[in-house]
């Protein structure tokens, strides 16, 4: 149900908050320019955003005994390349063992004021936990790189993804702002969490109110599968281009090493906005077909693209994270269900 008090049906056309999987349309965004030369994966983001170029680096992640945290000067600068594969350094919302991490929770982007350049200052103000490329940790990459976007297009963020993406490719119900989509505030369906005794009961949570390349898209299954028709497409779908297939092709190859990853990511790796299911060594499968290219989101959406099968999927819930949801979540065995359904399992 997308209602689950006035039963109404949840549907292919059932707007959604899909969060991370916003991350994707940001890399191919970004991806774009850098295959027009608009934008060069090895530019500094200080090109793009000045204040990037202060940036300093956490001596450690845990406050010295003044309250503050020690801080250096970062060794490599930090380049679009890394905020493509989320080894900016840079931190997110969901640290909450050290001091660096509270540091981030306390200003998050998320309950900042002001447009995407102003929330672009105020991260530009904490300290990075490592040097640019060092290691793989999901953070605001996507966020900084939507910005990166809007300055080198000369267009507000929204509208660059409405002109050269949305549009093209039929999906009316996808944007940040409801003045964008074709629905209205009210139509959304309704965010959901499990209480103590696992019924789900209603959550409030209100969408960003702005352009967050990283987290702030609403959609539907229907457009959603149209992005990922396109993906699985080699970058076409129904004669419009979006992409050139080299460029895609490059974006779902590992760009990370095993070494900025850690031991977590066994059996997978990390593109540009995607992650990517390796070819099994010594044992190692993770969950997917070699050449899978996925991610997910924060309310238990999820897609992936399958080259070595044809399989575009898509899967939307409204479900908010909590310690009383039950296990495995739905994106866990949606793949295997798929698989299954066509004796690929």
């Amino acid at each position: 149900f997308e209602d689950i008090e006035a039963g109404t049906p949840f549907t292919v056309d059932t707007p959604v908050r899909i969060a991370s999987m916003s991350k994707p349309v940001t890399a191919i965004a970004a991806m774009q320019l850098v295959e027009d030369g608009t934008i060069g994966l090895d530019d500094p983001v200080s090109d793009y955003i000045p204040a990037f170029g202060e940036m300093q680096v956490a001596v450690s992640p845990m406050a010295g005994p003044d309250g503050t945290i020690a801080t250096r000067a970062p060794e490599t600068e930090m380049t679009v390349r890394h905020l493509l594969t989320h080894t900016a350094g840079l931190g997110y919302i969901f640290d909450t063992e050290t001091d660096l991490g509270q540091l981030y929770i306390e200003n998050s982007l998320y309950a900042g004021e002001g447009d995407l350049a102003a929330r672009m200052e105020q991260l530009a103000s904490l300290p990075l936990y490592t040097d640019p490329g060092e290691r793989w940790i999901y953070s605001y990459a996507n966020d900084v790189l939507g910005r990166v976007v809007e300055v080198a297009s000369g267009m507000p963020y929204e509208d660059y993804l409405e002109t050269e993406i949305f549009e093209p490719l039929g999906m009316p119900s996808t944007g940040f702002f409801f003045e964008d989509v074709d629905f209205t505030e009210a139509e959304m369906s309704p965010l959901y969490v499990h209480a103590e005794t696992g019924e789900l009961m209603r959550y409030d949570q209100p969408n960003p109110d702005w352009a967050s390349g990283g987290g702030g898209l609403v959609s539907t299954a229907r457009d959603y599968m149209r992005f990922a028709m396109m993906l699985a497409n080699d970058g076409e779908l129904d004669g419009v281009r979006i992409i050139e297939a080299e460029t895609l092709a490059m974006m779902r190859t590992p760009q990370t090493t095993p070494e900025q990853l850690g031991e977590s990511w066994q059996g997978r790796a990390y593109g540009f906005g995607f992650d990517v299911v390796l070819v099994p060594e010594n044992g190692e499968q993770a969950p997917g077909i070699p050449g899978d290219f996925s991610w997910g989101g924060f309310f238990d959406t999820d897609f992936f693209v399958s080259p070595n099968t044809d399989i575009a999927a898509v899967i939307m819930t409204q479900i908010q994270p909590s310690p009383n949801r039950p296990e495995p979540r739905t994106a866990r065995v949606f793949r295997p269900l798929v698989y299954r359904s066509l004796a690929l399992d």
